[in-house]
Order: structure tokens, then C-alpha cells, then sequence
């Protein structure tokens, strides 16, 4: 019974030291640091899966076929470049509709020199009914200027989808 005492209070030692060891390694969240500007499900022709830097210039340009000027190019005025960065994620063309990009959380999880952000791949349930068009969904997103070099889009079950060089 002495020992399961002492192998108890040696656990709840070592418990106890987990979030400090968590604040030491680097390991940090930043509150309220994304914000979804715009997301599509027809964000452009034939435009393959990644993540990529939106620049102003190219902001002002952006999908203005598809999403409009008044969606994109209204927010991007707004954006202190000095401040934030502005990241376009893609999913790639689609066959069908019931295919979307929806942001997990508006925390971005930064460990080192990389941030993450928690994006949500939908696709249609099988057997449910689809309008049968080719999509292709994106999400632009505001992202807080930090203490990182790199971008990791995750998904829903933590894999990597897409990484992005900040430098």
C-alpha cells in the first residue's frame, strides 16, 4: 500500500510539471490570431491544393471573377501588412459540391519557429446527393505576424495538408 503511495505521489509530481515544461520548450497559443476573410467553394479554375502568402497587390487581384471584389479587396484595405499576413488555403479542384474549407479554432499554435492552424477538410457523406460540379474551395485567412518562420495548415485529424515558408 506504501509503495502505490509512493509511485502515486511521484506521478502527480511529474503531472505537475508537464505545463512547465510545455511554457520552457516554446511551446505557446496566441488568442484570437485568425480570422477568416473570405472562403469560397469556387475559388478559381483549375487552382491545385496548397497554402500560399497573399500579398496586397495580389489581393486586389484575387478571384475577382469568383468571389467579387466587394469580398476580398473591401477586408484587404483594411490590413496593416506590418502587423498581419494574409494566407490563402486551397483544397484543390473537387468533383462535386459538399466539399469545404472551415477553420477549427481562431488560435494558432506555434512550437519553435512554426505555427499551426486547425483547418477542418469537409467532404459529402457517401450516398448523399451532390450537385454534380466541379468546385474548388479555399479560405483566405488573417493571420497575427509572430515569433515564426513557417505556416502548417492541419487538419481535422492532425495531419499536415500544406506547409508555407514565411521568410
Amino acid at each position: 500500500m506504501m509503495r502505490r503511495l509512493n509511485l502515486l505521489n511521484k506521478w502527480m509530481k511529474w503531472i505537475g510539471l508537464a505545463p512547465m515544461v510545455m511554457a520552457i520548450s516554446g511551446c505557446n497559443t496566441l488568442a484570437s490570431s485568425i480570422t477568416v476573410l473570405e472562403e469560397g467553394y469556387v475559388c478559381g479554375v483549375n487552382q491545385s491544393a496548397g497554402a500560399d502568402l497573399v500579398t496586397g497587390a495580389s489581393m486586389k487581384h484575387a478571384d475577382r471573377a469568383r468571389l467579387g471584389d466587394k469580398a476580398v479587396t473591401a477586408e484587404s484595405d483594411k490590413i496593416d501588412p506590418q502587423r498581419f499576413r494574409v494566407v490563402r488555403v486551397d483544397m484543390g479542384q473537387q468533383p462535386s459540391g459538399g466539399y469545404g474549407l472551415k477553420l477549427l479554432s481562431e488560435q494558432l499554435e506555434i512550437s519553435a519557429d512554426t505555427a499551426r492552424v486547425a483547418v477542418e477538410w469537409r467532404k459529402p457523406d457517401p450516398g448523399m446527393a451532390q450537385m454534380q460540379v466541379l468546385t474548388y474551395p479555399c479560405l483566405y485567412l488573417k493571420l497575427e505576424i509572430g515569433d515564426y518562420t513557417r505556416l502548417e495548415i492541419i487538419d481535422q485529424e492532425g495531419v499536415v495538408r500544406h506547409s508555407l515558408d514565411l521568410d
